[in-house]
């Protein structure tokens, strides 16, 4: 592997940890106000703190593995594939509620930066890590 095509996987799943823990501890700290924060949150269905809180846990268990895969060379694929798992699997879920109908269009496509990014991110840091 490429030092330059390294440095950028583990910049992108760092960057990842970051956005992912962050994200995790907000939802678990104050779920009520991640709720408010979100715009399209709300046509999700109501306010639900465990629910809220259980989501955060998944967004920080996925961050800690980003982390990890960051300064865990031996480590990094599978980790990153881990926590990739996760994330495609919530942007699925948006997917099949826009073709669904249970969003619709507007909303999904407002979500999309940061509900199919994240994931997007993660394969391409775990594709750039191959050997």
């Amino acid at each position: 592997m490429t030092d330059g095509r390294f440095r950028l996987a583990q910049m992108l799943v760092g960057l990842l940890a970051i956005f992912a823990v962050a994200f995790g501890v907000f939802m678990l700290a104050q779920p009520q106000l991640w709720y408010r924060s979100i715009p399209t949150v709300p046509f999700t269905g109501p306010f639900n703190q465990h629910f809220i809180r259980d989501i955060g846990a998944a967004y920080l268990a996925g961050g800690i593995i980003f982390g990890w895969a960051t300064v865990n060379l031996r480590a990094r694929r599978p980790a990153v594939l881990a926590g990739a798992l996760w994330l495609s699997l919530h942007a699925l879920v948006h997917l099949y509620e826009m073709i669904t109908g249970i969003c619709g269009v507007a909303i999904f496509w407002r979500d999309f930066p940061g509900v199919f990014g994240p994931p997007a991110l993660a394969l391409l840091g775990w594709w750039l890590a191959r050997q």
